[in-house]
């Protein structure tokens, strides 16, 4: 029996640990969270996604002895070092758990799109958005539909700043059409040049440039290019950035680097889920999840 660590308890780590304890391996489970989910708990709203599945996947863990779970965990450098020492292989699935803001200090009205998923699903803090009258949601994926879907909720007009057409965003499409039902607007072929403040470093709105579509780029989608000389003013007083998330590694190990088939540049420490794929779906999560735990057992059985 070996002993594996998994950081993180969204559905790659999760999973894995899962497969994992099949073979009869010990795996604890750390995640700083109070609950199993990862993302999905902390980020997917309960009216677009019901968490019962996740009290199921929870009872099956909690009932099996090879598995531990260690909530409200943090880990850090020292923990991970401390991981590594007593552990024959760690596997990071943490997630893309850093948030792109594109040089904007966040506050007074700027926010990033995860963090208001957070506030609102597992803080439940609606007061604190409340008190703003026109949102701006920049971004075209899931998260940006979820960020407007939910302040829709709470607020009167709200508006998703795209840089594409509809037809390159990213969201699923059910997702945009149910955002239009809510009425939550859509401004596209827009993007946010800069955010702008009053004296007392409040948002007041959002330099907007308008855009138009060339070539496919490396995504496959037409490439956004600003039109000269478009600028225009669009008042607002809370922007909610969903405008894509990347992975730290250097939070666990300053030399730690993403490798090949889920392995990292470290002996015994591996990489699933999201923080490996970059943001994808809960279904490539649970693939990752098996895949990287079948690259642990052969590490096992070299």
């Amino acid at each position: 029996m070996k002993k594996i660590a998994v950081i993180g308890a969204g559905p790659a780590g999760y999973t894995a640990a899962q497969e994992l304890s099949k073979d009869g391996h010990a795996v604890t489970i750390f995640d700083k969270e109070t609950a199993l989910g990862g993302a999905i708990y902390t980020g997917i709203p309960e009216y677009r996604m019901s968490k019962v599945f996740l009290d199921k996947v929870l009872q099956g863990l909690t009932a099996d002895p090879n598995v531990t779970l260690q909530f409200n965990t943090l880990i850090d450098q020292a923990a991970f070092a401390k991981l590594r020492a007593e552990y024959d292989a760690v596997l990071l699935a943490p997630g893309a758990q850093v948030e792109n803001t594109f040089g904007f200090e966040t506050g007074k009205g700027i926010v990033a799109g995860l963090t208001l998923l957070y506030d609102l699903n597992i803080k439940k803090n609606h007061d604190a958005y409340k008190k703003y009258k026109k949102a701006l949601v920049w971004g075209g994926g899931n998260v940006a539909m979820d960020c407007a879907r939910s302040l829709i909720r709470i607020l009167d007009d709200v508006t998703v700043i795209y840089r594409r057409s509809e037809e390159e965003i990213t969201a699923n499409k059910s997702e945009i059409r149910d955002a239009k039902k809510e009425g939550v607007k859509f401004d596209l072929l827009r993007n946010i040049k800069d955010i702008k403040h009053d004296d007392q470093g409040n948002v007041t709105g959002a330099e907007i440039l308008k855009m138009e579509l060339g070539e496919p780029d490396e995504s496959g989608r037409r490439s956004p290019h600003p039109v000269e000389g478009s600028e225009y003013f669009l008042p607002a007083d809370l922007v909610a950035m969903a405008i894509g998330q990347k992975v730290d590694l250097k939070v666990f190990d300053e030399n730690l680097e993403s490798g090949e088939n889920h392995h990292t540049n470290e002996d015994r420490v591996f990489i699933a889920g999201d923080a490996y794929t970059g943001p994808k779906t809960i279904g490539s999560a649970l693939i990752e999840g098996r895949a990287v735990a079948k690259e642990i057992l052969a590490d096992f059985n070299k």
